[in-house]
């Protein structure tokens, strides 16, 4: 999978873009606050209809402007967007025909990678729940509707509890569609794990360059060994529900869950050191592009934001070493001029685009 021309008109602080990026690794370099995420974020938004920072959707129009567009052109496939900021419209079009994000963001798939991706290991659980359901519904569309469904339930449950009495009947029928949507989410998350392991470790060691041993272990309330989530599920919420009540919030679920890295049999969050946690979530990526190897016979396109200020140049240069051929890449880097940049990954490049002020030139 591959974008042969990205057009940006309006989005954010970019002025008008046409770029007509190179089939391995584009490299995007220029100051702070130069464009450089925004670059990434354009490809993500319009593959996902997902914006980084969680605004509203008017917030990526130009200050100033009524309207931004994206376009982007993939193996042969037009993917225009249009975005009306006095309406608050957004327009999608695939061949000059109109069509929802979903059928767009099954044609044109990406993976993000950015430093905050860095922090899963040692961060907070929602980080780690957060980066699991995403990393699903990437390779399950059908996984992203379900996640909605129950957050959405989710909100109505804890609602309904701060209302200190609680109607039975009504939680009665939340916690049912809880149960239904979140044995699934438990279910699922549990063998994308078990898939992941496969080829995890060996991508650790080829990182690391060390024999070691890293796995992701699923961590919940449930047995796992006796393979009934629904049933358990559904008795662990009903021994809850006083507690709940008490407390005006939900607290048994996969909202509740995580997951540990373990590397030769340790806490990776507690015991590991910054280059093995870094090494750790590099194997994460490759067995993620194995995945999708598997999943759709092909790779999707990777958008690397900034993470050459987390990683040292050698693991880096090994990750590149790594990524498997015909993978198209967007790394965005921070660097005042262009021989700040390290000789390999300078070598690496077979685009270079330089940002600055909003404006993007082709350096290389």
């Amino acid at each position: 999978m591959k974008i042969e021309r990205l057009a940006l008109y309006n989005f954010r602080n970019l002025g008008p873009t046409e770029l007509v990026p190179a089939a391995g690794l584009n490299l995007i370099v220029g100051p702070n606050a130069a464009g450089k995420s925004n670059l990434c974020e354009a490809v993500y938004y319009a593959a996902k209809g997902w914006l980084l920072k969680g605004e509203r959707q008017r917030d990526v129009i130009a200050w100033g402007a009524h309207e931004a567009v994206l376009e982007l052109t993939v193996n042969g496939d037009h993917v225009r967007i249009h975005l009306n900021g006095r309406a608050r419209a957004k327009t999608i079009e695939l061949n000059r025909e109109k069509k929802t994000q979903s059928e767009v963001s099954a044609l044109v798939r990406v993976v993000l990678f950015t430093p905050d991706e860095l922090q899963i290991i040692k961060g907070r659980p929602e980080a780690r729940r957060r980066f699991l359901d995403r990393s699903i519904a990437e390779l399950s569309r059908e996984y992203r509707y379900i996640v909605l469904e129950y957050e959405q339930t989710l909100q109505r449950k804890n609602a309904l509890l701060r209302q200190g009495t609680p109607n039975p009947d009504v939680l009665e029928v939340f916690n049912e569609e809880l149960i239904a949507r979140g044995s699934r989410i438990i279910t699922q998350r549990i063998e994308y794990l078990k898939t992941l392991n496969k080829t995890l470790s060996q991508h650790y060691r080829a990182i690391a360059g060390r024999a070691s041993e890293l796995t992701v272990t699923y961590e919940t309330p449930l047995d796992l060994s006796s393979g009934d989530v629904r049933a358990q599920l559904a008795r662990l919420i009903a021994q809850a529900a006083p507690q709940e009540i008490q407390r005006g919030m939900a607290l048994v679920g996969p909202h509740r869950d995580d997951m540990r890295f373990d590397l030769d049999g340790h806490d990776l969050r507690r015991f590991g050191s910054q280059g093995e946690q870094k090494s750790a979530l590099c194997a994460m990526l490759l067995a993620q592009l194995d995945l999708y190897y598997q999943r759709f016979g092909d790779y999707p396109i990777l958008l690397l934001d900034d993470i050459l200020s987390e990683l040292d140049s050698r693991r880096f240069q090994r990750l590149l070493q790594l990524l498997p051929a015909g993978v198209q890449i967007f790394l965005a880097h921070t660097v005042t001029e262009i021989s700040e940049l390290h000789p390999a990954v300078r070598t690496a490049a077979q685009r270079i685009f330089l940002i600055e002020g909003g404006k993007v030139s082709v350096a290389l």
